[in-house]
């Protein structure tokens, strides 16, 4: 449990520098310094532009810090990594988050077995160097310990789409249509059911290691889930689509086999390029009025049109003049971070292929031989004006 004393908890994963530790602000001085690296990594990094922000002392905090559990990765004396973490009742919180997550969804079966308390996580913010270190596990491994111990079943996120392969690993789940925040552009509600033990085991989340050790389970939640969301799930889930399964998916919604629909992939065999598909990409559900791209916001993907429309709300120019299914959209996240030039929302219900940048880092090192080959292509493509 929680209590009023400063707590670190030291992490046996090391860094170059030295080993990481997982920590609990307490101090007005640890908040104000993870205030001022959610500015440095927001701000000044990725050029977002939210409302809650003191540009005077380069601070980025809101009201809802006032109440949350405030956690921080750091190396010796450095700030490395935070996320922060609300629990209580629907009533405790406000009520645009109530509208983000829906959590009206949520009200019977809070009816049902009474007022209890979830968890919601914002935030979540890394350091560049440290984005491809165990840094997000330890933290969300912080977070799931803190809500056992609170008694808390359903904890809640969002997260921009090249996150959502990312957090998909770790056991969370989409489960309703993506909302825009200001600032923050746009988001897909997630949610890390505490019980399922199964479904972590399934997705092979490291959080299973200590899932699996909980004792007594109360599984009602999860069942209540499974009943209302099964069904509805606003995309198809990145660890339980197979290779072949989303290479046949792409295959339907371009009339042909990517390789020949998608420029970036010209010159991969049909292995490498299934291989790179499903280490990289994610399969994402966008709806009418949903801005994907906003101009002037660091781009960490690369974003495909499969079906249905979209509109640039910079530049006037017929729909079809634009773009089509396979065609890429917005500024090149995959190979570099360039910046999107263009507002473009859709204008009917549409599925989009967001190959994370996030994910090729990994993929790198992983096949480097096809990472070349993409990045090859990507400059090609960029030097012919096809690529922002």
């Amino acid at each position: 449990m929680l209590n009023n004393d400063r707590q670190v908890v030291s992490c046996s994963t090391e860094s170059p520098e030295s080993s990481i530790k997982i920590c609990i602000a307490t101090t007005p001085e640890e908040k104000r310094e993870i205030y001022r690296f959610r500015y440095q990594t927001y701000i000044e990094e990725m050029s977002k532009r939210p409302e809650e922000v003191d540009y005077d002392s380069k601070l980025l905090y809101d009201e809802m810090d006032e109440w949350a559990v405030l956690l921080y990765a750091k190396v010796n004396s450095e700030i490395i990594a935070t996320k922060r973490i609300n629990i209580g009742t629907i009533a405790d919180f406000p009520q645009k988050v109530l509208e983000f997550l829906s959590l009206e969804t949520f009200q019977n079966y809070y009816s049902e077995h009474g007022e209890r308390k979830f968890a919601y996580i914002t935030k979540v913010m890394i350091a560049p160097a440290h984005r491809s270190s165990p840094i997000l596990y330890l933290l969300i491994a912080k977070c799931y310990e803190i809500c056992c111990n609170k008694n808390v079943q359903l904890i809640f996120g969002a997260c921009n789409f090249h996150l959502i392969h990312l957090y998909e690993h770790l056991g969370c789940r989409r489960y309703c249509k993506n909302f825009h925040h200001s600032g923050y552009g746009l988001l897909a509600p997630i949610i890390l059911l505490i019980e399922d033990i199964q479904y972590l085991r399934k997705v092979r989340s490291p959080l299973y290691r200590i899932a699996r050790k909980r004792a007594a389970l109360n599984t009602q939640a999860v069942e209540w889930f499974e009943k209302m969301f099964t069904n509805n799930s606003p995309g198809i889930n990145s660890q339980i689509v197979e290779e072949e399964e989303l290479w046949f998916i792409l295959c339907k919604h371009l009339n042909c086999q990517p390789t020949k629909a998608i420029s970036l992939l010209h010159g991969l065999s049909e292995a490498a390029a299934k291989k790179f598909l499903h280490s990289c990409g994610i399969l994402v559900q966008c709806y009418p009025e949903d801005l994907i791209t906003v101009q002037g916001d660091v781009s960490y993907s690369y974003n495909i049109l499969l079906s249905g429309r979209l509109k640039s709300l910079t530049f006037q120019r017929p729909i079809k003049e634009y773009i089509t299914p396979g065609q890429h959209f917005g500024a090149n996240g995959l190979t570099e971070h360039n910046k999107h030039t263009e507002d473009i929302a859709a204008i009917s219900p549409a599925e989009i292929l967001v190959l994370s940048g996030i994910c090729f880092q990994k993929f790198h090192h992983s096949h480097p031989d096809i990472a070349h080959k993409i990045v090859q292509n990507s400059i090609s493509l960029t030097r012919k004006g096809y690529l922002e």
